[in-house]
């Protein structure tokens, strides 16, 4: 199941503090390390969205805490069964849940360099990127399938976009929606179903 909330612009100064008990304490403290006061918003948001997920779908009214596998990747620290993964971008922030392994990533449609394009893109797409009528699309589209599939693995974004062809990238699924890419990696992402939330969602949320 994924979880989309794309209204993060909407929502007032005060969210990060009022929902800030909302989250677990590991949470709590790299949310306090962040500067920026958009992408406290954005954070917040995806570890809300993992709250409904586990709410709904599996009936977890509490709030979670993380364990970090070796490259860095989350898991539920005492829900090793449930699988998650969580992404955020300009305005928007996702989350997915699934019985076995995932990804997602949220991309915002933004100009990209040629410098940026040479190191993520293999040669193939490299030249489809500069024929293509919008580059800037093709580049997020891209990068946000590598991504998914990094974060599904375990690899992260430090492994080599360059060597990985999004094309042979099987089990995924992506769209396009108002100005970002989201992408999802695993073997539910043929049968995804999508639920897009709203900040009203956010008040059947309990501490």
């Amino acid at each position: 199941m994924l979880y989309l909330f794309d209204e993060v612009e909407s929502l007032g100064d005060d969210f990060t503090e009022r929902k800030i008990p909302l989250l677990s304490d590991d949470r709590r403290a790299k949310i306090n390390r962040l500067r920026e006061k958009n992408g406290k918003k954005e954070s917040v948001v995806a570890y809300l969205l993992l709250r409904l997920a586990l709410l709904e779908v599996y009936g977890i009214s509490t709030a979670v805490e993380f364990h970090h596998l070796d490259k860095g990747k989350p898991v539920l620290r005492d829900h090793p069964n449930i699988h998650f993964s969580l992404s955020h971008t300009r305005n928007a922030a996702a989350c997915v849940v699934s019985d076995s392994v995932v990804g997602v990533d949220v991309q915002n449609i933004r100009a990209v360099t040629d410098r940026a394009a040479r190191r993520v893109l293999t040669e193939a797409e490299y030249n489809e990127f500069i024929d293509a009528l919008n580059p800037n699309e093709y580049f997020c589209e891209i990068w946000a399938i590598k991504e998914s599939y990094m974060k599904m693995t375990g690899q992260g974004i430090a492994a080599a976009f360059k060597q990985l062809p999004a094309e042979d990238i099987k089990n995924k699924s992506f769209f396009r929606r108002k100005d970002y890419f989201c992408s999802v990696c695993g073997t539910i992402a043929e049968k995804i179903r999508v639920k897009y939330i709203g900040s009203e969602d956010f008040e059947q949320l309990r501490t």
